[in-house]
């Protein structure tokens, strides 16, 4: 009665789900199976299956049966993706005509094209079957002859194509002044109608501005200090046409100035960029290429001024390329070969300066070359050879500076030598004479073990850490006489620590 699925064609089974509907009068109701009678009648099923119950259920024509699904990509060999899942199933299957039709001429079969092939016929490059808003837009106008970069990304298309509100894209001007007109008329700082500039905008400026930074100056980059400038400083009386663009048409004033070296009676060139940057007019890099003598004649007031050493008083040659190299002035390398005395000729100022120590207090002598190379000033090596005592005579400041001990504080002597030695002055080795800290039990005690109030190392306890207690030590010493109970004394009778 029911016929076999084979005979149910897809158009057939999707016409019952429109037929089912034909009682459905009154409100809007949910579900691709529904139909609002607003649009219209729905399609008869007479030839359906006699089996109402197959859709229906109740004793109404209203109401389809909770469970009626249909398997649309089963049944019709075309799967329903996105919105298309979720439309009404009469809004492609109603009394047009055969639905094959309408689906063989694509997007264009059931939706109207508001672009009027403007933009072709191939919906899918920029809408999907989820949502009708368009997807990639930037993407796609860059594959256009004006690319979308900066704030015109950011623009509404309205503000260039005025029908674009309904999907109307006609082809529109390019050149700027099509959409600028009126940012033209407003330019008057400068101004661009009395400099001539009332077309090719892109010469200035760039999408992502219209003003400030955004201004393209390409022609004659500015960078460094140039990037920072009022541009009145290079264009006066705000007229840009005919601006000279060499350095010394805007410096002058600094190349007269110039005094080290001084740029006019040497006969410096005026091209600035020779030796001078765009961040900062100080710091010039002269191309010395070629110099290998007479610096001098640039450099005459630098060697007037030297202090370390006084050339003019010291009476060293004016042939400066024999210390000094063309990259840095300072940094000199003297060629000492030869010279094995009689350094304080030149280094008077570094021997009355030295406080580590202080060698015009210490009345060392000025044969500096007994302590110090000609390779480094402050490798000096003092050469202790027979120096076994007295250390103090040069090294208070180190006693008195000392904290790990205090030396002073604990009251430790000024005899150095007793814990230091003349390699290095940080290696100091404590030695306990006749005291058991380095025997016995007591051999891997800190100091703090027994010297309980640092730094004053004078004070020492033994009765805080022994067992035994007073009134018991009391009692086995009955018989020595002199006895007391204190640390002092326990010292006296027992320095080794044994009993």
């Amino acid at each position: 009665m029911y016929g076999k699925r084979s005979s149910w064609t897809w158009l057939g089974a999707l016409a019952l789900l429109v037929g089912v509907l034909a009682c459905t009068w009154g409100a809007k109701r949910e579900g691709a199976q529904y139909w609002w009678e607003e649009r219209g009648p729905v399609v008869p099923h007479d030839s359906f299956p006699a089996d109402c119950t197959l859709c229906h259920q109740g004793e109404t024509w209203r109401d389809i049966r909770a469970d009626f699904a249909f398997d649309h990509e089963r049944e019709t060999g075309h799967r329903l993706e996105g919105a298309h899942a979720a439309a009404e199933c009469l809004r492609c299957h109603n009394d047009r005509g055969p639905v094959q039709v309408f689906a063989a001429r694509g997007c264009a079969g059931c939706h109207e094209d508001v672009h009027q092939t403007k933009l072709g016929r191939d919906c899918t490059s920029c809408h999907d079957q989820n949502t009708f808003r368009p997807t990639e837009q930037i993407a796609m106008h860059s594959r256009t002859r004006f690319p979308l970069v900066g704030a015109h990304a950011a623009t509404e298309c309205f503000r260039c194509h005025s029908g674009a509100q309904v999907g109307r894209f006609q082809p529109v001007d390019t050149e700027c002044l099509a959409c600028h007109t009126a940012d033209l008329a407003r330019a008057t700082n400068p101004d661009h109608a009395t400099n001539g500039w009332t077309n090719d905008c892109d010469r200035c400026h760039i999408p992502t501005a219209w003003s400030g930074q955004a201004f393209n100056h390409s022609w004659w980059p500015l960078t460094g200090a140039h990037a920072t400038a009022n541009c009145t400083q290079c264009h006066a009386g705000g007229m840009f046409v005919g601006t000279p663009n060499q350095c010394v048409d805007c410096h002058l004033a600094e190349y007269n100035g110039a005094t080290s070296p001084n740029h006019v009676a040497l006969g410096i060139s005026t091209d600035c960029a020779d030796c001078h940057g765009t961040s900062t007019w100080l710091g010039a890099h002269f191309n010395h290429a070629g110099i290998v003598d007479g610096c001098v004649n640039c450099h005459l007031t630098d060697f007037q001024g030297t202090t370390s050493p006084d050339h003019e008083a010291l009476g060293i040659s004016t042939n400066c390329e024999q210390c000094h190299g063309t990259n840095t002035w300072f940094g000199a390398q003297f060629d000492h070969t030869g010279i094995v005395n009689g350094c304080v000729t030149c280094h008077q100022t570094d021997y009355d300066n030295t406080t580590s120590p202080d060698h015009a207090v210490m009345g060392i002598g000025t044969n500096c070359e007994q302590c110090h190379d000609t390779v480094d000033w402050n490798n000096a090596q003092f050469d202790h050879t027979g120096i076994t005592n007295g250390c103090v005579a040069c090294h208070l400041p180190d006693y008195n500076g000392t904290t790990n001990p205090k030396h002073s504080t604990a009251g430790f002597g000024t005899d150095c030598e007793t814990c230091h030695d003349t390699l290095d002055w940080n290696n100091g080795q404590f030695s306990h004479p006749q005291f058991p800290i380095t025997t016995g039990k007591h051999k891997s005690f800190d100091c703090i073990d027994c010297h309980l109030a640092p730094p004053n190392y004078v004070q020492f306890s033994c009765t805080h850490c022994h067992e035994h207690s007073k009134s018991k030590m009391d009692g086995e010493h009955d018989d020595v006489n002199n006895y007391v109970w204190n640390s002092n004394n326990c010292y006296a009778c027992h320095p080794d620590g044994k009993e």
